[in-house]
């Protein structure tokens, strides 16, 4: 699997609305993905990181690799779910 710019721009893009979607019930995740997003948002809310925030550049770049992780490990469902949303009916032309 390759990722470029575009690619992880659209994954991240596509995040939020899948989180929206499966609070509302209209989205099933699966358990792992569910795990990774869960300790993904734990990790960046987490005042404890590898690198602290106060050191400029470093202390960002480790929150930013861990995101650019859990995209990776989530883009097939996030492909799936985008999938969907395109052959949804009020979607069609």
């Amino acid at each position: 699997m390759k990722f470029s710019p575009g690619t992880v721009f659209q994954d991240f893009a596509s995040f939020f609305p899948m989180a929206w979607a499966i609070l509302r019930g209209r989205w099933k995740m699966p358990w792992n993905t569910l795990f990774w997003a869960v300790l993904c948002a734990i990790y960046l809310i987490s005042p404890i990181d590898l690198l602290p925030d106060v050191m400029p550049l470093l202390g960002i770049t480790d929150d930013s690799a861990f995101i650019l992780l859990v995209l990776a490990l989530l883009h097939k469902d996030l492909a799936a779910f985008r999938a969907a949303q395109k052959d949804r009916p009020e979607n069609r032309p």
